[in-house]
C-alpha cells in the first residue's frame, strides 16, 4: 500500500484509476480506522491535501522510487534487520504470524489494533529522513508489542461495578503493565540516543539525553501517577489516558519510555537477555520489583521508594 500511496502523492495524481487502486488496497480499511475516517472518499480527500504541501510530494517520491526498485530498493533488508535485532530477547522455539504493512500518509508512525494485534502498521511518510537501522529499530519495537501480546497475561480492566480498592488495584497493574511493554520494546529504539544524532534522531535523542538528567524525578513522578491510580482510580480508559499519558505521550517527551528501558537494559545486563522475555510472562509488578531488587544491590541506580514498592507487593 505504500507504495500505491506514494506514488499518486508524488505525481500528484489521486484521482480515476490512481484513486480507485488505492481504495482497492487490502490495508485501507485499517489506515482509514487509524485516522477516524468514514470513507475512502475522505482518505482520498485527505491525500490530496498531501499532494498539495512540496515537502510531503518529495517525501513522497522519495519512498516510490525506493520502493520501485528491485526487491523494494534500501527497504529490501529490513526483514533481516528486524530479525537480527529481535533475535536475542525472544526464544527460538517462539512462533507466532506477525506481519509488518507498510502505508504511507496517515498520522500514526506505527500502530496495531487489539482486535488483530499480529498486524502492524508502520507509516514510511514518517521516516524518510531515517536510516534503514533507525526504521528497522521503530519496526523491531512495534514487533515486539506483538510477541508481548502473545505471552504477557490477559489485561484485566475494572467494570463499572467494581469497588474503589479493586478497581484501584486494576487500574495500578495497568499501569506497571504499560510499562513494562514500553520499557521493554524501547530497547530496540532507544540506541539512537547512544549514536551522533541524524536528522530523523536529532529531537527523540534531545529528549532521552534530557530525561535521563532527571530520571530519579520521573521515577517519581511515575509513583505519583501510580498512586493516584490506587487510591483514586480513573472512571474509564480515557481518564486512564488523561493521567498516564503525561509519562507515555509524545507531547511530553515519553518519560515513561525511558524510566522502562532503564529498568529494561538493567535487567537485561544484570540477568541476561532472555530475562526480559521470562518477566512477561509475570505479573507486570514483577519486572518494577525485580528492577527495584538490582538496584538496591547497586546502590547507584534510581530506585522507587519504599512505601511504593511495598504496595506494588501486596498487588
Amino acid at each position: 500500500m505504500a507504495k500505491v500511496i506514494s506514488q499518486a502523492v508524488g505525481s500528484r495524481s489521486i484521482d480515476g484509476a490512481t484513486a480507485a487502486a488505492i481504495c482497492g488496497q487490502p490495508d485501507v480499511s485499517a489506515m482509514m480506522r487509524n485516522m477516524q475516517l468514514q470513507d475512502c472518499a475522505a482518505l482520498l480527500r485527505h491525500l490530496r491535501k498531501l499532494a498539495d504541501k512540496p515537502a510531503m510530494v518529495q517525501t513522497a517520491s522519495l519512498v516510490s522510487s525506493e520502493l520501485s526498485q528491485p526487491n523494494g530498493g534500501r527497504y529490501g533488508r529490513l526483514e533481516a534487520d528486524v530479525a537480527l535485532q529481535a533475535q536475542p530477547y525472544v526464544p527460538v522455539q517462539f512462533r507466532a504470524d506477525i506481519k509488518v504493512h507498510f502505508i504511507f500518509g496517515g498520522y500514526s508512525n506505527g500502530f496495531s489494533y487489539d482486535d488483530r494485534p499480529d498486524d502492524i502498521y508502520v507509516d514510511l511518510a514518517f521516516f524518510a529522513d531515517a536510516t534503514i537501522e533507525e526504521l528497522a529499530e521503530t519496526v523491531t519495537h512495534e514487533v515486539f508489542h506483538a510477541v508481548q501480546n502473545h505471552v504477557m497475561k490477559t489485561d484485566v480492566l475494572p467494570v463499572e461495578s467494581a469497588v474503589a480498592d479493586q478497581s484501584g488495584r486494576l487500574w495500578l497493574n495497568h499501569l506497571l503493565r504499560n510499562l513494562e511493554q514500553e520499557g521493554t520494546a524501547e530497547i530496540f529504539t532507544h540506541p539512537l540516543a547512544l549514536r551522533p544524532a541524524t536528522s530523523f534522531s536529532a529531537k527523540r535523542r534531545e529528549a532521552i539525553q534530557h530525561n535521563a538528567a532527571h530520571i530519579d524525578k520521573l521515577m517519581t513522578l511515575l509513583e505519583t501517577i501510580g498512586w493516584r491510580m490506587l487510591y483514586v482510580p480513573p472512571a474509564d480508559e480515557n481518564e486512564y489516558d488523561r493521567v498516564a499519558g503525561i509519562m507515555f505521550y509524545r507531547e511530553f517527551d515519553e518519560t515513561a519510555y525511558d524510566v522502562g528501558w532503564l529498568m529494561a537494559s538493567t535487567i537485561a545486563k544484570r540477568d541476561g537477555n532472555m530475562a526480559i522475555f521470562a518477566l512477561l510472562k509475570e505479573d507486570p509488578k514483577q519486572f518494577l520489583l525485580r528492577y527495584q531488587a538490582i538496584a538496591a544491590a547497586d546502590g547507584k541506580l534510581p530506585k522507587f521508594s519504599t512505601a511504593f514498592v511495598e504496595r506494588v507487593k501486596a498487588l
